[in-house]
């Protein structure tokens, strides 16, 4: 399919065609009959290029990774996907037709703690790229955050005794406080993705690993909470008994990946000098700002944010209405347990199918061609309406299918653009380049929760009441066709992607050239 739908990366122009332009100088061309990588002579131009912070152990980020140690980080992103999911999927409709709390309200609720985690993101970026200690810069949080991740996620979802905006107040506070500490896990986690390797194909495999624990995690939580609710029959009880089931088994599951991962020495300068004395504080401002300097120079970043961006606002409806849809449209709540979990199912079984599309031509080819499944099952959706299972069944599958790829090629990208960065700036910064990506979609999740509100008190929804006809429609209509309109977008927004494989590969010849220059220099 793919190499119909899209170009192959071998028909696409060389880097001097495309107008790639680094910092110090330009690989040789590949229609050129000296096509294999080679640098000039150093300069005082190129000298002015060295790579300034930290530069990591090639011959231990290059080596490929043992299997222990790539389920084992990847598994830690089954007990975030706990929390994570548990939120996405149910913590909308929880403030509504659990809480009490009106669509308003509970989009306030939910963008002012999205809003929130926004902003704590890139600052622990920065806190985690100057955190020093035997553990490595990242691996601390992921082993001190995670109880109070899992005290938190218990209390979000404990309806107190309270009623009006005591109530509201409650459901921010704790939102926020949930928020926190899972940025304070999530963020870490995933910078070690550019720690471990800088290997393109060892990362696609890797994060496709990553997706398919995801995927599992996504599984025991749309499994957990709505078998409790069927068991129990009252949902406040539920809610809280699966959310302290959940924080629990994610704990212990995070602990593994600590124990499974170790990060290499950094080179930048002595680590022991204490993190006070680095001016983390100071350096704080001047972080933040220049991110957006980096996105002026990183073009390929710069696509992957927008996308991000447009891609939460959007997309996330359709999981947050879903819940809706199968309560008043479909009305068999039976369904709920497996309809959620087959596409997490099918995620697990799929991953692998999009690594090789990604391997065999390109991950733009992965993404862009998930994105064409995607159109086709939100159309479905919407102009079929499905009831019967069988149907539904095919367009869940479709749905999955198409989303996986985006999933799975966001994560194998990013981390490609943390060496594209040190090619044209000299630095990597992986973490605060981590933290302002999720920091652009955890704000899209935020606009997106309060559009949703918006929107479900324009349209006349009242929680708990029969719906019309014309309110069911709509209701279908803020499920498909908002995330259909997103989709197109990222398809505009990732056409022109420019990372290939043979792309990368010339960028980590270069940066390995420029450290032998650098070492000599180092140590004379």
């Amino acid at each position: 399919m793919a190499p119909f739908l899209f170009r192959s990366q071998h028909s696409r122009p060389s880097l001097r065609q495309r107008r790639v332009r680094p910092a110090c100088h330009q690989f040789p061309g590949r229609d050129r009959p000296d096509s294999q990588p080679r640098c000039p002579p150093p300069s005082r131009r190129r000298a002015r290029c060295q790579i300034r912070g930290q530069s990591l152990s090639q011959a231990q980020t290059a080596a490929p990774l043992s299997w222990p140690r790539r389920i084992g980080w990847a598994s830690g992103d089954a007990g975030i996907n706990f929390y994570w999911q548990g939120v996405g999927i149910f913590a909308y409709f929880f403030y509504t037709d659990v809480m009490g709390i009106s669509p308003m309200w509970a989009g306030i609720a939910f963008a002012a703690a999205s809003f929130w985690d926004a902003i704590t993101d890139p600052i622990m970026g920065a806190i985690a790229d100057r955190t020093r200690t035997r553990f490595g810069r990242f691996r601390p949080w992921i082993l001190f955050a995670s109880v109070p991740c899992a005290v938190s996620f218990a209390l979000m979802f404990w309806t107190p005794p309270l009623t009006g905006g005591w109530l509201v107040a409650y459901a921010i506070a704790t939102h926020i406080l949930l928020r926190t500490m899972l940025t304070a896990v999530g963020i870490p986690f995933s910078a070690l993705t550019a720690r471990m390797t800088q290997d393109s194909n060892e990362r696609g495999t890797i994060a496709m690993l990553r997706l398919m624990f995801a995927a599992t995690g996504a599984l025991a939580v749309s499994f957990t909470i709505p078998q409790l609710v069927e068991k129990l029959g009252d949902e406040q009880q539920a809610y809280f008994y699966a959310a302290c089931i959940l924080g629990v088994g994610a704990t212990i599951i995070l602990l593994i990946s600590f124990l499974s991962t170790s990060e290499p020495p950094a080179d930048d300068d002595d680590l022991s000098v204490p993190t006070e004395r680095r001016g983390i504080w100071r350096t704080f401002a001047a972080d933040l700002i220049g991110f957006w300097s980096t996105l002026r120079h990183n073009g390929p970043l710069a696509r992957l944010f927008a996308a991000v961006i447009l891609s939460g606002i959007t997309t996330a409806m359709n999981g947050k209405v879903l819940l809706y849809w199968i309560k008043y449209d479909l009305k068999d709540p039976s369904v709920m347990s497996w309809l959620l979990a087959l596409p997490a199912v099918w995620l697990v079984l799929i991953a692998p199918g999009w690594t090789w599309v990604a391997r065999r031509w390109s991950k733009r080819t992965a993404w862009l061609s998930g994105t064409a499944l995607s159109i086709v099952s939100l159309l479905s959706f919407y102009i079929i309406n499905p009831h019967d299972h069988a149907t539904l069944i095919v367009i869940t599958l479709i749905g999955a299918t198409g989303g996986s790829a985006g999933l799975i090629m966001f994560w194998s990208m990013l981390p490609d653009t943390v060496e594209y960065n040190q090619w044209v700036r000299g630095d990597r910064s992986e973490a605060k380049i981590f933290g302002f990506a999720t920091f652009g979609q955890k704000t899209a999740y935020a606009i997106n929760a309060l559009l949703l509100g918006q929107l479900l008190t324009a349209i006349g929804f009242v929680a708990d009441q029969p719906q019309s006809p014309e309110i069911l429609l709509d209701l279908r209509g803020i499920m498909c066709l908002i995330p259909l309109a997103g989709v197109v977008g990222t398809i505009a927004i990732m056409w022109r992607y420019p990372i290939t494989a043979e792309f990368h590969a010339q960028l980590r010849a270069d940066l390995a050239e420029r450290a032998t220059v650098r070492a000599p220099a180092a140590t004379a």
